[in-house]
C-alpha cells in the first residue's frame, strides 16, 4: 500500500467529482444564499421527510422511467437511517438558512396582505434579524409591494460554504440520479472532500486527469481523511490518460466541435469560445467527444442563461484551471427568482467574468461576442439572466437563440437589422418543457393553481414559432440544438423522449420546412465536427 501511495497517479477518465450542497447536487439555486434557504425550507426537506414517512410509494414511483425527475428520492428502504440522519444534520446545519427562508415567506405574506400604497418606512423596524440589512422594501409601478435581496451582502453570511463538498464516485454517467430529487449519500465506494466551490487546491485535483501528481501529496494538500485513503486511491491510475493531440486548432477556418445539448466549442487560430459547457467525461465506443476534447486552455466560456443545463458547477469547476474569462448575462438585480451569475461564478471560484445587458459586447480575438435579448423558457417569470448571442469569428457570423420561445417575431426583425447576415443559426426547440413549478415552487410567494401552473411552462419554440423567426434571420443554416437527449445529461435533464414526442415531432418538422426553402438544417445530437 505504501508503494501504491507513492506513486505518480492520473484520476481514472471515468470518475465523477460532484459539487454538492448540504449533500444534494449543487445546481445555481443551491449556490447562491437566497435560493438555497427556500429550497432547503420548502424543497429539500419535505421531499427527505415526505421519504421517510412512505419510502413504498417513492420507491414504486422510481420503478417506472416515466416517473423519473418526479419528486420521488431514487432510494431503498435500507437508505432510511442515512436519510433521517441527514435530516437531523440539514435541520441543524442550516437553522440560520431554514430562519431566513421562514422569515422570508412570512414578511412577504404580511406585505401583500398589508402594505397597499402607503410608505415602507415603518416596515424596516419589523424586519426579523435574519434580513436586516440584507434587503430593500420596495413597490413596483402598480404599487405591488415587494423586496429585493442586496446580493453581495447576503453571501458576506457565509451560510453556503459549509454546506459545500465534493463528492467523488464512479457510477456511470447513464445510472446518476435525478439532480433535484435525491440526496447524496455516502457509499462505500465514494469519498467526500469537506472543502468550499472556490478553494484552489481543487484545481490539482482536476488537472490530474491529464498531468501526472504524487498520490501521497494530493491526498495531504486535499485533506483526505486517512480512512478514506484506500477508497480515494481507487480514483486513480499511474496509466496516463489518451492525449487527444487535435483539440487545439490552427487552420485558417472557424472550427465548430460540438460536445452534445448546447455545448458548442468555436475555434480558431487566435481563440477559443465554449458555449455552455456539459459534457461527457467517459470514453464510449460512440466517439462521443469528452472533457478530453477540449484545449489545454480555453480563452472564453459564454453562458446564455441560469438553469441546470446551461450553468453546471460540476462542469464549470472542471475546466476553471483551464478559462481565461466567463460571460454571462446580467440579472434582475436582488430578485429572488433571478441569482446574480457573475456572484455565483465568484463562489465558484471564478475571478474575470463579464455580465452583459442586452447589445453590450466584448471584443475577441478575430470577433466579438454580442448579447442580445432572449425571451422564453423562464414561465414568464421577470428574469433576466438569459442572453441570446451573436459570435463573430473571423468573417462568419454565429447566432445562439438558446431556448428562445419566439412568441414575437418583431423582436428577431429589430434584432436583425442590428446584425445582418448569418452564416448559422442555433436554436433549441424543446417546445413543451415542465411546468413553472417544478423548477421554482419553493421561490414562489404563493401557490399557483393548476391551470395557471400548466400554462406557465418552461419551454422554446414550437415549429411555428421557429420558422417565424427564421423568417427574419438572413441564414442558409440552420441547427436544432439543446434538446438535452444525450445519455450523459439524463441526471440533469428528467426526461427522455420517445421517437412521437411532440419536442421531436416538432424539430422534425421544423428541419423539413427549412430544407424544403433551400436552407441547410439538422437536428444535433451527441457530436458534430464542422469547419465554416
Amino acid at each position: 500500500m505504501q508503494a501504491a501511495q507513492d506513486a505518480l497517479v492520473f484520476l481514472k477518465p471515468d470518475i465523477k467529482i460532484e459539487p454538492l450542497v448540504a449533500r444534494w447536487h449543487a445546481w445555481p439555486h443551491l449556490i447562491s444564499p437566497a435560493q438555497l434557504a427556500l429550497h432547503v425550507k420548502y424543497r429539500l426537506l419535505p421531499l427527505m421527510q415526505s421519504f421517510l414517512l412512505s419510502p413504498g410509494s417513492h420507491i414504486a414511483a422510481n420503478s417506472n422511467p416515466a416517473m423519473y425527475g418526479g419528486p420521488f428520492a431514487d432510494l431503498k428502504l435500507e437508505n432510511l437511517p442515512q436519510v433521517e440522519a441527514l435530516v437531523d444534520a440539514t435541520s441543524r446545519d442550516c437553522a440560520a438558512l431554514i430562519q431566513m427562508a421562514e422569515d422570508l415567506r412570512q414578511l412577504d405574506g404580511s406585505m401583500q396582505e398589508n402594505a397597499s400604497g402607503y410608505s415602507l418606512d415603518e416596515w424596516y423596524g419589523k424586519l426579523p434579524a435574519s434580513l436586516r440589512g440584507l434587503v430593500e422594501l420596495v413597490y413596483d409601478l402598480n404599487h405591488r409591494p415587494g423586496l429585493r435581496f442586496f446580493e453581495d451582502l447576503v453571501y458576506d453570511e457565509k451560510l453556503c460554504q459549509p454546506l459545500q463538498q465534493l463528492w467523488i464516485h464512479a457510477t456511470p454517467e447513464s445510472d446518476r440520479t435525478f439532480f433535484m430529487s435525491t440526496p447524496r449519500l455516502e457509499r462505500a465506494d465514494t469519498v467526500s472532500l469537506r472543502l468550499p466551490f472556490a478553494d484552489r487546491r481543487l484545481d490539482m485535483l482536476y488537472r490530474t486527469r491529464q498531468q501526472a501528481r504524487s498520490f501521497k501529496e494530493l491526498a495531504a494538500e486535499l485533506d483526505v481523511a486517512p480512512q478514506d485513503l484506500p477508497a480515494f486511491r481507487q480514483f486513480f491510475t499511474e496509466t496516463p490518460n489518451p492525449v487527444h493531440v487535435d483539440a487545439g486548432y490552427a487552420g485558417p477556418d472557424v472550427r465548430m466541435r460540438y460536445f452534445g445539448h448546447a455545448c458548442l466549442l468555436f475555434q480558431t487560430d487566435a481563440v477559443s469560445i465554449l458555449f455552455d459547457p456539459f459534457f461527457s467525461v467517459e470514453p464510449h465506443d460512440d466517439a462521443r467527444f469528452t472533457i478530453d476534447d477540449f484545449p489545454d486552455f480555453i480563452d472564453y466560456v459564454v453562458i446564455t442563461h441560469c438553469h441546470q443545463d446551461h450553468f453546471s458547477a460540476e462542469m464549470l469547476l472542471q475546466l476553471r484551471h483551464r478559462i481565461g474569462r466567463v460571460i454571462v448575462p446580467g440579472n434582475n438585480g436582488g430578485s429572488v427568482a433571478d441569482p446574480s451569475m457573475k456572484l455565483l461564478l465568484r463562489e465558484l471560484g471564478f475571478d474575470h467574468v463579464d455580465a452583459l445587458r442586452p447589445f453590450e459586447h466584448v471584443d475577441v480575438p478575430d470577433g466579438q461576442v454580442l448579447s442580445l435579448p432572449f425571451t422564453g423558457e423562464h414561465a414568464d417569470l421577470n428574469i433576466h439572466s438569459k442572453h441570446a448571442v451573436a459570435l463573430k469569428l473571423k468573417d462568419k457570423q454565429f447566432l445562439f437563440l438558446v431556448d428562445s420561445d419566439g412568441r414575437d417575431q418583431m423582436l428577431y426583425r429589430r434584432m436583425m437589422a442590428r446584425i445582418g447576415h448569418v452564416d448559422a443559426l442555433f436554436l433549441g426547440m424543446e417546445c413543451q418543457g415542465a411546468p413553472l413549478n417544478w423548477l421554482y415552487e419553493p421561490l414562489l410567494g404563493r401557490p399557483l393553481n393548476r391551470r395557471n401552473n400548466e400554462s406557465r411552462r418552461l419551454s422554446g419554440a414550437n415549429c411555428e414559432r421557429a420558422w417565424n423567426v427564421t423568417q427574419e434571420i438572413d441564414t442558409r443554416r440552420v441547427f436544432v440544438y439543446a434538446m438535452g437527449q444525450e445519455p450523459w445529461m439524463k441526471y440533469i435533464m428528467g426526461l427522455q423522449y420517445e421517437e412521437d414526442s411532440i419536442q421531436l415531432t416538432e424539430s422534425d418538422r421544423y428541419v423539413a420546412q427549412c430544407r424544403q426553402h433551400d436552407i441547410q438544417a439538422e437536428r444535433l445530437y451527441g457530436c458534430r465536427e464542422i469547419c465554416f
